[in-house]
C-alpha cells in the first residue's frame, strides 16, 4: 500500500480506511515494557495473525453508518467477498440501495465513475483487524495493551489487548495523514465492530458485521 495510493482513495466513503485524515489526537502514554511484556506481547500477536490467517472464504454483510459535518448519520450496508486471502468485492451502499461506491478486481469506482487502484491486501488487514509482518517494536505497555509499532514503508502503530490477542486499534500515518480504526465486540472471526474516521474531511465510517456466510467466494450482491 503507497502513500500514492493513500492520497488517490481520499474521497471515496468505502476506503475511508485508506484516508489521509489531519487533526489533533490524543496521545496515550504507554511506559516501557519488560523483556516480558515484549515476549507476551509478541506471542499474543502471532496468535492474533494466526487468526486472521485462518479466515475461510466468505461473504460478509455490515450495517454501515455514514457521517460527515455537513450531514447526520446515514445507514447502509457493506457487501464483501474474501477468498480466504484477499477481498474480491466489495459493495457499499445507502438508503434504498443507493450505489456509493463499488471494489472489484483491484479497482474501486465512486459515484462519479471515476476509477481508483486498490491494494486488496491492505483492505483485508483493516478488516480483519490485523497488519503484516512482524512489528518492530513493542513500544511500551499499559494496563494488559501493548502499543506495536512498525517503521517501514511508513509508520504504523496498533493497540493489542495482550490477554485477549486481538487489536483494539490500528493508526496508520503517510505523507503527513493520520488514519484510525478502532475495534470492538466480539472478535472470534472477523471483528463485530469496526469504527474509521477521516478528520480531514469530518467523516467517519461505523461497521457492525450482520452476519457471515462461509464457502466458495463470490462477487458482492449486486455486481
Amino acid at each position: 500500500m503507497s502513500v500514492r495510493l493513500l492520497r488517490s482513495l481520499a474521497a471515496l466513503p468505502l476506503l475511508l480506511i485508506l484516508a489521509s485524515c489531519a487533526g489533533p489526537r490524543a496521545v496515550r502514554y504507554f511506559p516501557p515494557a519488560s523483556p516480558q511484556d515484549v515476549r507476551e506481547a509478541l506471542d499474543a500477536w502471532g496468535a492474533a495473525q494466526e487468526r486472521a490467517s485462518r479466515l475461510p472464504a466468505s461473504r460478509l454483510l455490515y450495517d454501515a453508518h455514514m457521517s460527515s459535518r455537513a450531514m447526520p448519520s446515514v445507514s447502509g450496508t457493506l457487501a464483501v467477498s474474501y477468498d480466504g486471502q484477499r477481498v474480491l468485492s466489495a459493495s457499499l451502499t445507502g438508503p434504498f440501495g443507493s450505489r456509493i461506491a463499488d471494489y472489484a478486481e483491484g479497482w474501486v469506482k465512486g459515484q462519479d465513475q471515476r476509477a481508483f487502484v486498490v491494494d486488496p491486501d491492505a483492505l483485508r488487514s483493516v478488516l480483519a483487524a490485523v497488519w503484516p509482518g512482524a512489528p518492530g517494536a513493542v513500544g511500551g505497555c499499559d494496563g494488559g495493551e501493548c502499543l506495536l509499532i512498525w517503521e517501514t514503508p511508513y509508520p504504523v502503530e496498533a493497540v493489542l489487548d495482550v490477554k485477549a490477542r486481538r487489536l483494539r486499534s490500528l493508526r496508520i500515518r503517510a505523507n503527513g495523514g493520520d488514519l484510525a480504526a478502532s475495534y470492538s465486540g466480539a472478535i472470534e472471526t472477523w471483528p463485530q465492530q469496526i469504527a474509521l474516521k477521516e478528520a480531514r474531511s469530518g467523516r467517519s465510517l461505523k461497521l457492525d458485521l450482520l452476519g457471515v456466510e462461509s464457502g466458495a467466494a463470490k462477487p458482492a450482491p449486486g455486481r
